[in-house]
């Protein structure tokens, strides 16, 4: 018997944007789970919410509501020095544009 360990889960995420009766609805209760060794391509159409989930779950941005957990740790539950301290140590992140300093790299 195999088991899986779910290293990204994500609960009804939520992120919204503005203010009564203009709210934008950039996420919308999205349920994902990713499982270790798991490849995921995230793909659709520019404004679809790709950026903003990618920052949800590289603790870039904090949702409206629901929850994010990598590797069994709640995001939500971390205080800005020990989420800076995760994302050190368990998440990587390369932008589109991602600015490297070619006498480094």
């Amino acid at each position: 018997m195999v088991f899986s360990m779910s290293i990204l889960q994500t609960t009804e995420l939520k992120k919204y944007y503005g203010t009564k009766p203009n709210i934008t609805k950039a996420l919308d209760g999205v349920n994902l789970s990713v499982e270790q060794g798991e490849f995921v391509a995230i793909v659709g159409t520019s404004g679809s919410g790709k950026s903003t989930l990618l920052n949800m779950i590289g603790g870039l941005d904090v949702p409206t509501s629901g929850k994010v957990i990598v590797d069994g740790r709640d995001l939500s539950t971390l205080k800005d020095e020990q989420l800076t301290i995760f994302r050190r140590r368990k998440i990587g992140f390369i932008f589109q544009n991602y600015n490297l300093v070619p006498v480094l790299n």
